[in-house]
């Protein structure tokens, strides 16, 4: 910027003097002009000045001789320099039409330089504008890519957070099926328990009604063999063979309504007359009470039969 000034100081100095120089010989012109145009100085007149009166009375007086004129007077010339010749005024005219091209073209070059050094500036001032746009817009690229990076880093940010909502949410719902199975699991074992539990209460009331029924019946069956057995003997006529002891195992076959269709004898102390006296006694004795509850009569029955001695 100083140096800039101080150019521009030069140049309107060097205008200043190129102008006064112009000025300087312009004037020096002139004055040779008026010099050489200035007129050569007039011879004196002698005058006599004559009253209006002494010419009335020129008709009547004489006429007087003339007077003789006196020679004319030459003025001394004028002290100073002599004008300059026509070869001076030539050289002068030259010398300073040539120190006008020399300030011209010193000015020109001034110019030039000036130009240059302003054709300079505005070169390093457009490369400064450069290089500063290009600096800004590397800054706006940069800026650019850190929005870019930083936006980048949200959505990657946002979606790691949405990935871990739904992993958290996912285990949540694992955790709450896995804990309602569980509970349902618990139930069900419970439930079974609970199952088990009655079961066993109901299988057992059961098996206590069954032992009911079942020495209720035993004790029914008991009477009603015992009755089977009465009418046996009863019907048993005693061969003379017979001894005392006597215990024999029957098969009796039934049929419904409780009739005997066939008798065997298993294990018998007795001789073959005690034997056939017994089948007859069963055969006799046929049909057979009913057994007792509505029981149907079976159709193998096992007795055993030991007559009172």
């Amino acid at each position: 910027m100083t140096e800039s000034v101080r150019d521009r100081w030069l140049s309107i100095g060097m205008s200043v003097l190129l102008h006064g120089s112009l000025i300087v010989l312009l004037a020096l012109g002139w004055w040779h002009f008026r010099q050489q145009s200035q007129p050569a100085p007039s011879v004196p007149i002698n005058a006599t000045v004559v009253d209006a009166r002494t010419l009335k009375g020129v008709g009547t007086a004489s006429t007087s001789a003339p007077q003789p004129k006196s020679p004319p007077q030459t003025q001394p010339p004028a002290e100073g320099p002599p004008p300059p010749t026509p070869d001076e005024i030539a050289m002068r005219q030259a010398a300073a039409q040539e120190e006008a091209q020399h300030q011209a073209q010193a000015q020109q070059e001034l110019l030039a330089r000036q130009q240059a050094r302003e054709e300079a500036q505005q070169k390093a001032q457009a490369a400064a504008a450069a290089a500063q746009a290009a600096q800004a817009e590397k800054a706006a690229q940069a800026q650019a890519e850190a929005d870019a990076q930083a936006k980048r880093a949200a959505a990657a940010k946002k979606l790691a957070e949405a990935r871990k909502k739904a992993a958290a949410k996912l285990a949540a719902q694992k955790k709450l099926a896995q804990e309602r199975k569980l509970a349902e699991q618990q139930k069900l074992a419970e439930q079974q328990a609970a199952d088990e539990r009655a079961a066993r209460v109901a299988q057992l009331r059961q098996s206590l009604q069954e032992d009911e029924r079942a020495s209720a019946a035993s004790g029914a069956l008991a009477s009603w063999q015992s009755e089977i057995t009465s009418r046996i003997e009863n019907a048993w006529i005693r061969p003379p063979t017979a001894q005392e002891g006597l215990k024999c195992v029957l098969n009796v076959s039934l049929v419904p309504g409780g009739s005997v269709s066939g008798v065997s004898l298993g294990d018998c102390n007795g001789d073959d007359a005690v034997r056939q006296s017994i089948q007859t006694a069963v055969y006799n004795a046929s049909p057979l009470p009913p057994p007792p509850d509505g029981i149907p009569f079976p159709r193998e029955l096992i007795i055993t039969f030991q007559p009172n001695n």
